[in-house]
């Protein structure tokens, strides 16, 4: 964020909370962007990926009408991060990357899944793995699993309280439902 051509100071290097993940972008292989398309509220996923200076849209509902509008939003989130990695001499630059669209990815069978379909891309493209029709099978299945990650995850802080109110206000039979 650049205001007036200095920099927020949310985004000052030695002071904000921010400073101690800037450093960890020096390193970053992978930088996961999800981004939002308003007309039909919808959600995707740019991938700059540093290690092969690539940089690929995930959408699992592309839309004719929609992708001009969705390559120029990466393009101008591209920017920015450009604009970002400079002004905080962070050692990348995006400008000379490849933009496309990523083949054969899995397309949401709804419009309510575009959400956990991004989510899912992160979880699976981080690692190199590549995502297929099988890792959507059953959305409400991978709903739950990433609210339990989300609340079960060690750095949640919140954990203890989350888990203890779902404790007294669930059965028994209920919770196994929850968790199954």
């Amino acid at each position: 964020m650049i205001l007036c051509g200095s920099p927020h100071p949310f985004f000052n290097r030695k002071t904000s909370i921010v400073s101690k993940y800037i450093s960890e972008l020096d390193d970053c292989e992978k930088l996961f962007i999800p981004m939002h398309d308003e007309c039909p509220d919808h959600w995707y996923l740019c991938v700059i990926d540093f290690k092969n200076s690539h940089i690929q849209i995930l959408d699992s509902l592309r839309s004719k009408n929609r992708d001009k509008f969705r390559f120029q939003s990466v393009k101008t989130v591209v920017e920015f991060c450009q604009t970002f990695f400079k002004l905080y001499d962070i050692g990348k630059d995006v400008f000379q990357f490849s933009i496309d669209w990523a083949p054969s990815i899995p397309t949401q069978e709804n419009g309510w899944d575009c959400g956990v379909h991004v989510i899912r891309h992160m979880q699976r493209f981080k690692n190199g793995d590549s995502m297929t029709s099988s890792d959507f099978c059953n959305s409400v299945k991978i709903r739950r699993e990433i609210a339990c990650d989300l609340v079960l995850h060690e750095g949640n802080r919140e954990k203890q309280t989350i888990v203890a109110i779902i404790c007294t206000k669930t059965s028994t039979r209920a919770m196994k439902k929850l968790l199954l």
